[in-house]
């Protein structure tokens, strides 16, 4: 997760202002180290990302659903920018907000990012029983009534939302990917922002059954590692077109290819935190996910009344 929108309202958690002091590999401070960062918090006991092992799940029944509000607004994503450490697409301030899913009042959306690794094709930074997917968006939010430079202070005071991202052969639900990802040949470098419109939060999201996710308390992924998020990941990944995550794919609309060349690109990805140890903490789900040995027994169900079919 990075703490960073364009607002001067929050320069103050800017991660940008890091961006010289960290980085995933290539110099001195890579995440190994992101505990010797004056002020860090990256050493911490609740510490993300983590791996969600669903055995040891509990169903909270106050996990119950969302309301998001202007999701599908068209004019929320004010830009997208190539911040060094990932693609942000910043929000319109006090526009775009969620409450419910057991969340204690009501968040503002500041922005939404991407954690990524084209090479390997696993770049999320929650993995699910061990499991990575190619990627992983993240969508900030900072709670109302909070002043910004108190947020940080409260273990509640960001809710990030996580959505895994997987690929599929489906080419009609990609429309909204291809294009929003159409934006990106206009910034190849660190700094660069363009303007975006025709664009929502729910075209992106898709068709994810926002009923069923996971909850724990935990931080940021990026340093200062401030332990002050409600993080929610959701079961069900969003589905993108595989060609849309082949570093083959040779079109400017490649998300992960963009992103991932070297040569041309300053090579972001790969850019997730590795997993971090539980410590402890509680990972709970919404009444709606099922849990492991539901999915187990559907399966051998499933697979019994097959074979007596055939």
């Amino acid at each position: 997760v990075f703490l960073h929108v364009s607002t001067s309202f929050w320069s103050c958690f800017s991660s940008s202002a890091l961006a010289n002091l960290w980085c995933y590999s290539g110099c001195g401070h890579t995440p190994e180290h992101w505990e010797a960062l004056d002020e860090s918090h990256c050493g911490g006991q609740k510490q993300s990302p983590i791996d969600i092992v669903t055995s040891v799940v509990t169903i909270d029944p106050n996990l119950g659903n969302f309301t998001f509000v202007n999701f599908s607004s068209q004019s929320a994503i004010k830009n997208i920018t190539n911040n060094g450490h990932s693609v942000q697409c910043d929000i319109e301030v006090d526009m775009v907000e969620v409450s419910g899913g057991g969340l204690d009042g009501e968040y503002s959306v500041l922005q939404f990012h991407f954690h990524w690794d084209v090479a390997n094709n696993s770049g999320s930074e929650h993995t699910l029983d061990g499991h990575r997917y190619p990627m992983e968006m993240h969508i900030v939010t900072a709670k109302k009534g909070i002043l910004p430079n108190e947020t940080l202070n409260h273990n509640d005071g960001l809710a990030v939302l996580g959505f895994f991202i997987d690929a599929t052969e489906d080419g009609n639900i990609s429309a909204p990917w291809e294009t929003f990802t159409s934006y990106l040949k206009d910034i190849p470098e660190e700094g660069l922002s363009v303007k975006v419109d025709n664009i929502t939060i729910d075209d992106l999201i898709g068709n994810v059954d926002r009923t069923k996710f996971y909850r724990y308390m935990g931080s940021l992924t990026t340093p200062y590692c401030n332990q002050a998020v409600v993080w929610t990941i959701f079961q069900e990944p969003i589905k993108v077109h595989k060609d849309l995550q082949s570093p083959d794919f040779t079109t400017e609309k490649a998300l992960m290819y963009l992103m991932y060349s070297e040569k041309q690109y300053n090579g972001i990805a790969p850019n997730y935190r590795p997993i971090q140890p539980l410590n402890g903490r509680n990972i709970t789900a919404s009444p709606a996910t099922p849990p492991p040995h539901q999915v187990v027994l559907i399966f051998i169900t499933s697979s019994f009344f097959s074979s007596k079919l055939s």
